[in-house]
């Protein structure tokens, strides 16, 4: 796996949380997913950075204690992000450091789809093939 860092609370600095390899990956984003907050992600590869601004923005919503989560890609062609089953919520939102974000109902896909996709990013820096996509407009 390719380094990674993170941000996702406004105690990390610049340089964010550093992930060296899938075990601390997974175990990031499951420990988040247990908490009752929700919370969205951003993720790059360490090596993408050395771009400002990076090529694409990756972003990771898990939390609430839900085995679900979602995933956001954009780059300059769109942005996208995850299609799964119809959730059932009235409303669908994740926080980044305290922000919230909306997004589809449909857009929750289960948490070891989620964990797959991120891997996949993490070795491409590409949208994640594993997973179905919707295209948004922000």
């Amino acid at each position: 796996m390719t380094a990674m860092r993170a941000w996702y609370d406004h105690s990390h600095d610049e340089d964010g949380v550093a992930i060296e390899d899938d075990a601390a990956l997974d175990r990031l984003l499951t420990t988040l997913a247990a908490e009752p907050g929700a919370s969205l992600i951003a993720l790059f590869r360490a090596a993408d950075l050395e771009e400002f601004p990076p090529p694409y923005e990756f972003l990771v919503g898990v939390g609430g204690g839900a085995p679900i989560g979602v995933v956001q890609y954009s780059d300059r062609g769109g942005l996208w992000v995850s299609r799964g089953e119809p959730s059932g919520f009235d409303t669908l939102a994740y926080s980044y450091m305290g922000t919230p974000t909306e997004y589809p109902t449909d857009a929750p896909i289960p948490l070891p789809c989620l964990l797959a996709a991120v891997h996949e990013f993490a070795v491409t820096g590409m949208r994640p093939t594993s997973v179905a996509w919707q295209d948004v407009d922000r």
